[in-house]
């Protein structure tokens, strides 16, 4: 839906509407043999303040998110890493509220903004649907509530440097604890005194138009859950680094073959997840429909490694935990309609 055009013929707004729903069952292992319908809604305002009031390079951005109460990982699944990236308590709440401000050298944005819109973004992996191949769950388990990404964000800041066409830099600050930790489904935004913060650094190389390589690293000062009792909470720091490669591999005509890496690292000492690694490829072109159907076909795999400190943390409470935990996802893309 297009609001009233600007005098070149472009819209100032745009409001965009999407839903999806998953059908999920587990048929064997897991916590136990069931199914669950999972949905998502999202709703966005984008407002180009340039062309509607001649705010030179300035955007603002609103969105509202929905997610049904039924969840997958949890009831069902057993799984850390979270088989579907839209599996959440439910709630209906505001998800970003954002201004952002080019230049030529690059863009500020302050508001509440998803942190994995920004940063540890992964083009490659977005024809996945776990979870690990979105932001890394080395750097998704940060903070008391998690960082600043679905389906709770936070009040931040983003700052974009382009040093050349080759390098980019950003620098990124967050609250510390993002929502109401004791009331999750609950829609809050405040900077409580004391929090503490996330603070976070990339760097991305670009050797070629079609590779790139993310080099990160974070700081959590805030609070973080006590490994041995989940209603204790604690102030910790904590330190992680990341670092994800991705590209095009092959290429004849309209067919292409793309693939990524990534690795992530985060303290033993306050985090469950200590270290991660993920890989995949990506088939895109014609298989059994026509070109313009966009067809994709991708192999993923994303495996974790739980902390010693966790591990002997929940050994005390009689909770075993193994030491890795493998996913591999097979999944197949096609526009199903021309429209």
């Amino acid at each position: 839906v297009e609001a009233a055009e600007s005098p070149d013929g472009d819209p100032p707004l745009l409001l965009e509407a999407a839903y999806t729903g998953e059908v999920w069952r587990n048929v064997s292992g897991g916590v136990r043999q069931d199914g669950s319908y999972l949905d998502n809604i999202d709703i966005i305002a984008t407002l180009d303040a340039e062309r509607a009031w001649g705010w030179a390079g300035t955007t603002f951005v609103v969105s509202g998110l929905h997610n049904n109460r039924p969840t997958l990982s949890d009831r069902i699944v057993g799984d850390i890493q979270t088989v579907s990236n839209i599996d959440t308590d439910g709630a209906t709440r505001l998800y970003e509220a954002w201004v952002e401000r080019a230049f030529d050298a690059g863009a500020i944005k302050l508001g509440l903004i998803d942190l994995n819109s920004e940063l540890d973004v992964n083009e490659t992996g977005a024809l996945f649907i776990n979870s690990s191949h979105g932001i890394g769950p080395d750097f998704s388990q940060v903070g008391e509530n998690g960082p600043s990404i679905f389906p709770i964000t936070g009040l931040g800041g983003v700052m974009r440097w382009d040093y050349s066409e080759r390098v980019q830099v950003r620098l990124a600050a967050f609250e510390g604890t993002v929502g109401d930790p004791t009331h999750p489904r609950r829609t809050t935004v405040d900077l409580e005194s004391g929090e503490g913060a996330l603070l976070v650094g990339e760097v991305t190389l670009r050797p070629t138009e079609a590779n790139r390589t993310l080099l990160g690293v974070w700081r959590h000062t805030g609070r973080s859950t006590e490994f041995a009792d989940e209603d204790v909470v604690r102030r910790t720091e904590s330190l992680g680094l990341y670092a994800l490669t991705e590209g095009t591999l092959m290429e004849r005509g309209e067919r292409s073959l793309s693939g990524f890496l990534r690795l992530g690292f985060a303290d033993a000492d306050v985090h469950q997840i200590s270290r991660y690694v993920g890989a995949g490829l990506v088939w895109s072109g014609p298989m059994l429909a026509r070109a313009e159907y966009e067809e994709q076909l991708g192999l993923a795999v994303g495996s974790i490694t739980n902390g010693d400190a966790f591990r002997h943390a929940q050994a005390d409470f009689g909770l075993a935990y193994e030491r890795h935990e493998t996913t591999i996802e097979l999944t197949y893309r096609v526009q199903a309609l021309s429209w």
